[in-house]
């Protein structure tokens, strides 16, 4: 049985780190679904699990020092080992997961949303190769601020990780910026899509993009499940 564990475990692992980089000059991160500690509406804003790691990811694809696994990719793998019922796992799992793809950082995640309507989301770095939580951070601000919260995170975790980015990265980091309602309806349109039903996830991205037609992780996610027909 132990053979056959250890088999499974390297064929997983080979399966899911064939097209991540082999630039040894890039860091590579892996950011894990975020955990919905809300004390209010926790229901309602339930869906910002998936929208804060794929933003986040999207935008720090931005650097290229930088290699993001995808987060569709860490989900399958949880999938397959059967890590979590929900997508949020233990940091001992999410490290062994970080390690079978290839991912030298960690980045676990939680938001609570307060009676004041404001948001706080605190993150972990954690280094896969020894478990070790390097540097974690916080921001809170108002909800309807919750993009601006994303990049100061984003700004945090490129300065921990000793990143230098160039005037165009300073430049394109800064720029976006998007409201809370498109990102509401993008993440319900991850929640669909996790939950295999395409057609809603496609009509939940198409109309993140009527009310924010530069949304790049909508348009990114549209044009993955287009290119999957």
């Amino acid at each position: 049985m132990k053979k056959i564990t250890i088999l499974l475990i390297f064929f997983l692992a080979t399966i899911f780190r064939t097209d991540l980089y082999t630039d040894e000059a890039k860091k590579t991160i892996a950011i894990l679904d975020f955990s919905n500690n809300s004390l209010i509406n926790k229901e309602k804003h339930a869906s910002l699990s998936q929208g804060l790691a794929e933003i986040m990811v999207t935008e720090l694809s931005k650097i290229q020092s930088l290699q993001l696994v995808e987060r569709q990719k860490i989900n399958a793998l949880i999938q397959e080992m059967q890590l979590s019922q929900s997508g949020i796992i233990s940091e001992h799992a999410g490290v062994q997961v970080g390690k079978l793809l290839g991912a030298h950082f960690l980045v676990f995640g939680s938001y609570m949303i307060s009676f004041n309507n404001k948001i706080r989301v605190d993150i972990r770095i954690v280094e896969v190769e020894t478990g070790v939580t390097i540097k974690a951070e916080e921001v809170t601000d108002k909800v309807t601020k919750l993009f601006e919260i994303i990049k100061k995170l984003n700004e945090k975790i490129t300065k921990d990780l000793n990143i230098e980015l160039t005037k165009q990265e300073e430049k394109s980091m800064k720029e976006t910026n998007t409201s809370l309602d498109v990102i509401s309806s993008f993440s319900e349109g991850l929640e669909y899509e996790d939950l295999n039903k395409t057609d809603e996830a496609k009509k939940m991205y198409l109309k993140t993009l009527e009310k924010d037609p530069e949304f790049e992780p909508a348009k990114k996610r549209l044009k993955e499940l287009s290119n999957q027909n």
